[in-house]
């Protein structure tokens, strides 16, 4: 029989249908006296083997052995065992079978997140939700570019829910629906506004010293900026912000997480809303600064530290900084990394570390941020209109990922200019840093660490264009 033929008469084999029928990921919530039940359901046609391996969550963020959060497995034709790993489950069934597979998510802590809290972990409180991808999604071995589907399921009564994934094109991958943010509550405030013509989102749980219409009207603003400065279209966009306890009302904590569609935001009750639109920035610009392959050493430098120069100069252009508030950031990353035991650690030794070493992980973040200041500053003195214009022409081809492929499109604009920023940021270097090194201001140095100092007056490259209407 011939391959067309086949075709014509629906007879292609059960691997190609596999891998060709969308995974459909479907989340329940079950309420309870104490704390819902969070189900997750799968429907996937299995390997024309008739054995298909599951990856279950493991380590992400700084937590290890994810695996042990799910459980309570369910499997409609098939069945399910263990194999050599504990993150990989195995099911036998007979070939190409369609398959439903259920198992149940659990939150390890008794109490609330809190200021030290670990995102990759799932929190499922009596009267809400939070949970990340990573921590609770399984996926097909091998199947990460599977086709995808996520809906939701049933639901308690009066409960809100939102997801980045809901506004996501009808087929994903089965590696987005792992990357999701979903959040829900009897309490849930969903906010909705426009930035261009894409609708942006907010889903909001706790009390803060803000409005709901602050935080939405900062956002806004944020996003109408960043893509503006990108030359980018608005997109469908969800912000979450998740409450974190602080019983004696004197910890701060607050950070988030960034994706392509949607960023998450957690935050003590306390945080302060005139540090909040950077954080908002940079989250915002994790569309564009995400990683473009495996997690590895190299991509920190450009999807955090490029990402916290980017965000910087979009709050020049909301008007949520002066110059001078500029120059004080600047100096605080000029002095944490000068002076940073991470300096003495290898690249790799700065990744294995980066969730347990306070240093290691700012390390990145840092040496990012100053190596594209420091480019901006090198590209306007040769007569250049600075960095911006290259990243938003590396984000045409295809995001701001790549650092192979963006290390070439600055070599390109100016030759040399990368290996002598990053020659500058060294020990040695740092201490001996060029007084004209940066626009608009001198560079002094005492006791090996430099700090910028301002110049009086206007300064056009601390300065752009307001964001498009």
């Amino acid at each position: 029989m011939t391959r067309l033929l086949a075709i014509m008469l629906g007879l292609t084999a059960p691997g190609v249908a596999a891998a060709a029928e969308p995974v459909d990921y479907r989340m329940s919530i079950t309420p309870s006296a104490q704390r819902p039940t969070v189900t997750i359901t799968l429907t996937m046609l299995g390997d024309a083997d008739g054995t298909t391996d599951l990856d279950l969550p493991n380590q992400w963020a700084g937590s290890d052995r994810l695996w042990r959060n799910i459980g309570g497995w369910r499997i409609s034709g098939g069945t399910i065992g263990d194999t050599g790993k504990p993150e990989v489950k195995r099911l036998r069934h007979k070939p190409g079978a369609r398959l439903t597979i259920r198992y149940t998510v659990t939150d390890p802590e008794p109490l609330p997140p809190g200021p030290d809290y670990k995102k990759a972990l799932p929190w499922i409180e009596r009267d809400w939700i939070t949970l990340h991808g990573e921590g609770v999604i399984v996926i097909p071995t091998g199947g990460e570019d599977r086709p995808a589907r996520f809906r939701w399921g049933k639901l308690p009564t009066a409960w809100r829910v939102a997801s980045d994934l809901d506004s996501a094109p009808p087929t994903l991958t089965a590696n987005q629906v792992a990357q999701g943010i979903f959040t829900g509550g009897r309490d849930l405030r969903l906010i909705e506004r426009k930035v261009g013509a894409a609708p942006l989102r907010l889903a909001l749980l706790g009390a803060w010293t803000f409005t709901d219409a602050e935080l939405a009207d900062r956002v806004s603003a944020m996003i109408a900026a960043e893509n503006a400065m990108l030359d980018a279209r608005a997109i469908p966009f969800l912000v979450t912000l998740t409450p974190l306890a602080n019983p004696t009302g004197k910890r701060l904590s607050y950070g988030g997480t960034g994706r392509t569609a949607g960023f998450a935001l957690t935050g003590t009750p306390n945080m302060p809303f005139r540090d909040l639109p950077r954080l908002l920035g940079h989250e915002y610009a994790h569309r564009w600064f995400h990683n473009a392959g495996d997690d590895d050493a190299n991509s920190y430098w450009l999807t955090e530290g490029f990402n916290d120069w980017f965000s910087a100069q979009a709050m020049l252009r909301t008007g949520d900084w002066d110059a001078a508030r500029w120059a004080t950031q600047l100096n605080a990353v000029l002095n944490r990394h000068a002076t940073s035991p991470a300096l003495a650690l290898t690249p790799q030794e700065r990744f294995d570390q980066f969730w347990t070493n306070q240093a290691a992980e700012k390390f990145p973040y840092d040496e990012g941020q100053l190596t594209a200041t420091i480019l901006d500053a090198q590209l306007r003195a040769a007569g250049k209109p600075g960095l911006l214009p290259i990243l938003a022409e590396i984000n045409r081809g295809g995001g701001l990922g790549d650092r192979a492929r963006a290390e070439a499109a600055i070599e390109r604009a100016l030759p040399g200019a990368l290996a002598r920023a990053q020659a500058l940021l060294t020990r040695d270097g740092l201490a001996n840093l060029p007084a004209d090194l940066l626009p608009c201001g001198t560079v002094r140095t005492e006791n090996s660490i430099p700090q910028f100092v301002l110049s009086s007056g206007a300064c056009a490259a601390l300065a752009g264009p307001p964001p498009a209407p």
